[in-house]
């Protein structure tokens, strides 16, 4: 039987959509709130609109899926401590949700524009992520020097960030970056025909290494953030990768170069940053601190597992429940543990389903490995950081829900 093709999304409603999904990356909610509020209304309008026309539905597991965290949310919030917080939140992830929605309703055409002007976005953040890292990052210095100011020297995340020298580009923090990167960077491969490039060693090398030029820009960037759970979890994907494709890949010194540049990048992140990682006495240090959050947030999770304290209230009980002197924050840094403390037992069911409907497909749908890929990567990211709870990030991985859909 003939499959049949979807319909096109209608233009007027694809248009502000695919402008509001590119311009996400270029501001942050933290800094820009009131933006933040009108763009989520916006979304969730065409949301509405689109809906009171849209032609397809959600397939029963995705649609169980985002029913029960919908719901997880919607009690939690009912029963939460702050409901001021735990209302911005559940607003913040409906419109999550609008985006899944509105992308699952194209067709094939649209869906790959889409992945094109997001690679294209991606250019351009990279970009400036390696022009902060070399140039950038010095007149800030220089500026801070000359008004004789101290923040170098009293603040931490100055000092992680200025002196050490690592890219965010636009995002609140180089692992943010690099989590976004990583999605991205898997985007670019998607553009080609196959997965493993191999022009350059061919026929039409100046051809292939335009074709490369995207992946290599996004990558170089990845490197500059230092992020190592960025880098792993790129790593593992990419081990996922040769494993389904070594079969395929005609030129096996693709596979030996490959290994070598990410035994480089890795000897690079290990030696700028090994005092930091290696040093289990400062308190800045980023193993020190997951294991203390994860910790906190165990402790929380013991006396509101059920129902949880309420979206986006983790930070309201940190401090409280903290076992030693510490600078608060807004994360748990491991996506169960976080939402399973702030949506409880039904939120912490809802997101694993999500997240194993999504990652299932890789037995039944092969011709989106790179999108699964990205996703898993994500994922995996996200068990040691926060960026499934940045709207700049976050928003990727729930256009790759729909883009695999």
């Amino acid at each position: 039987m003939e499959k049949l093709k979807q319909k096109p999304l209608s233009v007027l409603v694809f248009i502000p959509l695919l402008l509001l999904i590119l311009i996400r990356p270029f501001f942050s909610g933290l800094a820009y709130p009131t933006i933040e509020l009108y763009y989520e209304n916006i979304i969730i309008f065409m949301a509405i609109m689109t809906l009171l026309t849209c032609r397809a539905g959600l397939n029963l597991p995705y649609k169980l899926a985002i029913t029960l965290l919908a719901a997880s949310y919607a009690l939690s919030t009912f029963f939460s401590i702050n409901m001021q917080n735990s209302i911005a939140e559940t607003v913040k992830f409906i419109s999550f949700f609008s985006i899944f929605f509105m992308v699952s309703q194209l067709d094939e055409r649209q869906k790959k524009l889409l992945i094109d002007k997001l690679v294209l976005v991606a250019v351009i953040i990279s970009i400036y992520a390696i022009y902060q890292y070399f140039w950038g990052y010095q007149h800030t210095i220089d500026y801070l020097k000359k008004t004789n100011s101290d923040f170098l020297l009293t603040s931490s995340y100055a000092r992680d960030i200025l002196l050490a020298r690592r890219s965010i580009a636009t995002f609140p923090s180089p692992n943010i970056l690099g989590s976004y990167l990583v999605i991205c960077f898997f985007l670019s491969l998607q553009l080609f025909p196959s997965p493993f490039p191999s022009p350059i060693w061919g026929e039409g090398r100046v051809r292939g290494l335009l074709k490369l030029l995207p992946s290599l820009l996004i990558a170089i960037a990845l490197i500059l953030t230092k992020s190592m759970g960025a880098w792993l979890s790129l790593m593992a994907a990419l081990a996922i990768l040769f494993a389904l494709s070594h079969r395929s890949i005609k030129n096996k010194k693709i596979i030996i170069v490959s290994l070598v540049l990410i035994a480089i990048v890795l000897t690079f992140i290990l030696i700028t940053r090994w005092d930091r990682l290696t040093n289990l006495e400062n308190p800045q240090n980023s193993i020190t601190q997951r294991l203390h959050y994860w910790r906190t947030a165990l402790a929380i999770i013991k006396d509101h597992a059920l129902l949880g304290v309420g979206p986006g209230n983790f930070h309201e009980l940190f401090l409280e429940y903290s076992t030693i002197p510490t600078t608060g924050t807004r994360y748990a840094h491991n996506i169960l543990l976080h939402t399973w403390a702030e949506t409880g037992i039904l939120g912490l069911m809802a997101i694993i389903y999500l997240i194993f409907n999504f990652l299932r497909k890789f037995k039944i749908q092969s011709e989106y490995k790179l999108i699964l890929l990205a996703g898993f990567a994500f994922i995996l990211h996200n068990l040691i950081d926060n960026a499934y709870f940045i709207p700049e990030v976050s928003l990727l991985w729930w256009v790759l829900l729909a883009l695999s859909f």
